[in-house]
């Protein structure tokens, strides 16, 4: 490849048609694809500080292009690069890195909440103070105005949206100004009873329990917009560990949602009672005539099918156009996840509707039976990429196969709305490679949108928004803008307080992805306190 080396003081600069980072102390150079247009960047060849007078000459003569061509011999890299790790557009000379997106306040919370999580002594005593606070009745501590003001300034305005309809419209008007898609927006209250309430309750129809619920997601929808998410659930007791008739063998339950009277139903995978039925109904009707979707969160394996049973009713109803309204959720952790998805792409396929599918590795790993899951975490990666990628390309593959093995007789994909909800920078690289590769040949491609939790995966999160920025400015034309939204939560401080402690939980099960986000914030912090 033709270059030119210029000669200033005790170093020498190599100029090339080349895609490459900008620090203040040096240029990097990095891969390019050779499907883009020559672009004159600078490297420097051994990296090494220099004045800042030199780079802004140095800069401009490079943008400018005043720097003419030399033939040379080609730079070739000194190791391979991952097959995944160039996939997102690398920035440009101009462009700042992704976590640049945050504001300071938000990046330093981040870092100090990331140092908690990774840390095993702060850990254990920070999770056993969450957990008192959320599972006390004691007046001294549910109506503390202090303590109230410290959680609401530091974890709850880290993982939650607001309390008001106001603050929750402001928080995602912040994450769209950063350069989010959207949101998905949830309502995160929870109720806890002891055993002898719960099966007193659970034997009486409340439908006032399902109207408290309907209206808490209707309020939901109203914060959002066209071509946002709601997410909700039905929220049963997170000890119920197996399929029972009764729920005597409870020891402690947690309910919130549409209530008891429907638990039974899910169980037994019944019919869903009248007052349920008309609830989703209105829910559905809402959110089609917004623009907005539906998803219905995953839940313990015991009810789990019947939700699926529920859902799948729902998007027979709603998901005829030209996209899904309502979302199944399918955890990649289970074994039985690529059947099941399988069975309801083949009547998604024979029906003639579009099959809304929300993808995720799993969050019950603490209360379900450990037979029902994969042995090892690669077992759980392999089916989360392997779905992926047969939704995507609309391809029966060696992980979801309709059971036929003759290929001849296999059904034909059906029509797929995929939200990809990880925080793996793997899984969600190979997704970009995949759709990027779809792009260049000019294959069909899906409907899909990244999703990950507010106030987690934060550097996932913000790469897919840079690289968004990036592709909207790109020479080259065959670049997809992914769609990138965050899953945010509102409610009081009280209300939330049982899902902030879900939050710190998965931090502890997730230590090795909490230390590779606090690598991240760390770097950004120590690059913003060194810039000062």
């Amino acid at each position: 490849m033709p270059e030119l080396r210029i000669a200033h003081r005790m170093h020498t600069y190599t100029v090339i048609p080349r895609v490459l980072y900008i620090r203040r102390w040096g240029l990097k150079q990095t891969d390019s694809r050779p499907d883009r247009k020559p672009v004159m960047k600078a490297v420097v060849r051994p990296p090494c500080k220099f004045s800042s007078f030199t780079f802004r000459c140095l800069h401009q003569a490079v943008r400018t292009r005043s720097i003419p061509f030399a033939e040379a011999t080609p730079v070739r890299p000194t190791t391979a690069p991952s097959p995944y790790t160039q996939v997102i557009a690398q920035p440009s000379v101009s462009s700042p890195p992704a976590l640049s997106i945050l504001d300071f306040q938000t990046l330093l919370r981040s870092y100090l909440i990331s140092v908690v999580s990774c840390s095993p002594i702060l850990l254990g005593p920070s999770l056993r103070i969450l957990s008192l606070l959320t599972h006390s009745t004691s007046p001294l501590l549910r109506q503390n105005r202090i303590l109230q003001f410290i959680l609401k300034r530091t974890l709850y305005k880290h993982f939650c949206a607001g309390e008001t309809p106001s603050e929750v419209q402001q928080t995602v008007a912040e994450l769209k100004g950063r350069g989010f898609t959207g949101a998905i927006v949830a309502y995160a209250k929870e109720i806890v009873l002891d055993e002898q309430t719960a099966v007193e309750n659970c034997k009486v129809d409340r439908t006032s329990d399902v109207e408290a619920w309907k209206n808490g997601v209707l309020e939901t929808i109203k914060l959002t917009e066209r071509g946002d998410y709601a997410a909700l659930k039905y929220q049963f007791p997170h000890s119920l560990r197996k399929r029972s008739s009764t729920l005597a063998n409870l020891e402690c339950c947690r309910f919130s949602g549409a209530g008891f009277s429907i638990i039974q139903q899910l169980i037994n995978k019944s019919t869903p009672g009248v007052a349920i039925s008309q609830a989703n109904k209105e829910i559905c009707e809402s959110a089609k005539s917004k623009g907005v979707g539906l998803l219905f969160d995953a839940e313990q394996h015991a009810v789990q099918d019947g939700i699926d049973q529920w859902t799948l009713a729902l998007q027979r109803m709603y998901n005829r156009g030209d996209r899904a309204v309502v979302y199944g959720t399918y955890q990649a952790y289970l074994r039985s996840t690529p059947a099941t998805l399988a069975r309801h792409l083949t009547i998604a396929q024979q029906e003639g509707f579009n099959l809304g599918v929300k993808l995720v590795r799993g969050a019950y790993l603490a209360s379900d039976p450990r037979h029902l899951f994969w042995a090892t975490k690669e077992g759980t990666d392999n089916t989360f990429d392997g779905i992926a990628e047969s939704l995507m390309r609309k391809q029966w593959n060696h992980v979801l196969t309709p059971g036929e093995p003759d290929v001849r007789r296999q059904p034909a994909f059906p029509n797929v709305d995929i939200v990809l909800a990880t925080h793996s920078h793997e899984s969600v690289r190979k997704a970009i490679c995949i759709r990027q590769e779809q792009l260049r040949s000019g294959h069909g491609r899906v409907s899909l949108a990244y999703a990950q939790l507010m106030g987690m995966a934060d550097e996932v999160s913000c790469e897919l928004v840079q690289a968004g920025k990036q592709s909207d400015g790109a020479w080259e034309e065959k670049t997809e803008k992914p769609r990138a939204y965050k899953y945010v939560v509102w409610g009081t401080v009280g209300e939330c307080l049982k899902y902030l402690l879900r939050r710190a939980e998965e931090n502890r099960d997730a230590l090795a992805r909490a230390k590779e986000g606090r690598a991240a914030l760390g770097k950004e912090l120590r690059r913003r306190l060194l810039r000062l």
